[in-house]
């Protein structure tokens, strides 16, 4: 059995290689714990990142395959996450995250839809947002529970489920680093896989802004899986 990380990014070589940044530590991180970690750069899209990097590794069936950010931090032994991946990716997990959403309508985004539906505790989870781990700040989105879409800073996944759904962008996007979290999940959601949420501790550099094309292409999102929506995994009550 692989195990791969697939990284998009526009850090220098050089940089990946320090490990006194975040990318360079994140890449010693996961080659201290086994794992091969790719890191793709020049891509016209996040989609292509993930498509091209899964045919590149010649990912199978059995692999255990993250798909992540080059800004974050795992606040975990190689031991402990090795031990996390091996009991939560079984064979009717899709994706496992640190934060999602049980409800997806047509807003699309996971923490947008967990708002929406706040009083129904649909959201669940936690990140920590911060330049360090002296400054970050958790946020918390509600307790651990399966999810429909996750946040897309770090998603597990098995070469099955990879191999089950579309992982090249939707012609219809316009938005070619955007919605690839929502479009992965929410696939493996329909197909019958259980998306999970975790109980690993990740910090995040990045904040949580939606760009103006980001939203355009929300309704977009809400016309592919118009036949689907809303997505709940258990009913709420009214």
């Amino acid at each position: 059995m692989g195990k791969y990380v697939i990284v998009a990014t526009r850090k220098p070589a050089k940089e990946r290689e320090d490990a006194s940044t975040t990318v360079g530590a994140l890449k010693k991180f996961f080659e201290g714990a086994g794992w091969v970690v790719l890191f793709k750069e020049n891509a016209s899209s996040i989609f292509e990142v993930y498509s091209e990097g899964v045919k590149e590794l010649d990912v199978r069936a059995r692999d255990q395959v993250v798909l992540c950010h080059d800004d974050i931090e795992i606040m975990a032994s190689a031991d402990q996450f090795n031990k996390m991946m091996d009991e939560v990716l079984s064979s009717t997990t899709g994706f496992a995250g640190v934060a999602g959403s049980a409800v997806i309508d047509h807003l699309i985004n996971w923490f947008q839809c967990s708002m929406q539906y706040k009083e129904h505790n649909v959201g669940g989870g936690v990140v920590y947002h911060g330049i360090d781990t002296a400054t970050m700040i958790p946020s918390f989105y509600g307790q651990r529970q399966l999810a429909v879409s996750l946040d897309g800073l770090f998603l597990a996944t098995t070469g099955r489920v990879l191999h089950t759904i579309q992982l090249k962008m939707p012609q219809a996007l316009t938005s070619p680093w955007d919605h690839y979290d929502a479009f992965y999940c929410i696939q493996a959601h329909i197909k019958g896989f259980e998306n999970k949420i975790i109980p690993l501790a990740i910090r995040h550099e990045s904040g949580g802004r939606y760009p103006p094309i980001y939203q355009e292409n929300v309704p977009v999102m809400a016309r592919l899986f118009e036949k689907n929506l809303p997505l709940n995994i258990r009913e709420l009550k009214a």
